[in-house]
């Protein structure tokens, strides 16, 4: 009888002690792991959980706070990104889903940029505290799978910077008179010098430009009379070409600026799709102040 007892007493306590034991953190529908959250929007037809030895062909993009889409797969040259074992810690999470899933994750800002970007928190979302990642496996390919598509990619992209480079060196030949190459078949044609100020990292820069497709299409401009403020060096501010094409000019200067695709919006062209992948630009620029 006492044996009884004492066995009934033991049932009893596990089982309050695994009642009492930490219940999953959710905040809003999304469950914490690691130093993120993340929570499944959309299940796929498939059963089959993926795992680490597959690359995963994924959707996404990235929002802030505000909801405000800042980076996606759709404006992607190829239209791929892959999650693989050697992806960031938080990517690699999605493993243990299937494919078709779609999820949500809120990662802390900073270490998301730093993780994924490989930079510092850009202008337009220091104020965030986290940001919105959304997700949507799209199918997982075996490694052989994965090193056929790569080699098919990198032929594409190999014909697509040929391509470029005769573009600019016939638009250089045609319509420049003296150039200077500043990076791989990047160019600079000062077209009215001063002596005045240097562009200078931290410097408070104004300036005028318009952007040309090679044929002489309008794609962006500064409205007549409005300039483009920004201090010189600070991330997101400016495409990388004009980057470094700026740091060679004066205040009062203009200049001619060619740019391969690789320094202007690369292999996913522009997030409002006015720039194509692959596309090659020409910038009319006029430095109208140094501060």
């Amino acid at each position: 009888m006492r044996i009884a007892i004492y066995k009934i007493a033991l049932v009893v306590g596990l089982l309050f002690i695994f009642s009492c034991r930490e219940k999953p953190k959710t905040c809003q529908g999304y469950s914490k792991q690691q130093d993120f959250y993340y929570k499944l929007i959309s299940l796929g037809d498939e059963a089959k959980k993926t795992d680490s030895t597959q690359c995963l062909w994924i959707e996404a993009s990235c929002k802030n706070l505000a909801d405000s889409v800042f980076w996606d797969t759709k404006h992607k040259g190829s239209h791929t990104f892959f999650v693989t074992k050697d992806s960031p810690y938080f990517l690699k999470s999605l493993y243990g889903f299937s494919v078709g899933d779609s999820l949500q994750y809120l990662f802390p800002t900073d270490k998301f940029f730093k993780e994924f970007f490989k930079s510092d928190i850009p202008f337009f979302c220091v104020k965030d505290s986290c940001i919105k990642f959304t997700v949507k496996i799209v199918r997982a390919l075996t490694a052989n799978q994965f090193n056929a598509f790569n080699d098919s990619l990198q032929t594409y992209i190999n014909k697509q910077q040929s391509k470029e480079a005769l573009q600019i060196q016939n638009y250089v030949s045609k319509n420049c008179k003296q150039v200077n190459e500043f990076a791989t078949n990047a160019f600079i044609e000062i077209t009215h010098p001063t002596s005045l100020d240097s562009v200078k990292k931290g410097k408070k820069i104004k300036l005028f430009y318009k952007g040309y497709f090679l044929d002489g299409t309008l794609v962006d401009y500064t409205p007549h009379n409005w300039a483009f403020e920004f201090t010189y060096g600070q991330e997101g501010q400016l495409i990388e070409g004009l980057q470094l094409a700026l740091y060679k000019l004066k205040k009062g200067e203009k200049a001619k600026i060619i740019l391969p695709s690789h320094l202007a919006f690369g292999s996913e062209g522009s997030s409002n799709g006015a720039v194509p992948p692959y596309t090659p630009l020409v910038y009319q620029i006029e430095i109208a102040d140094i501060k």
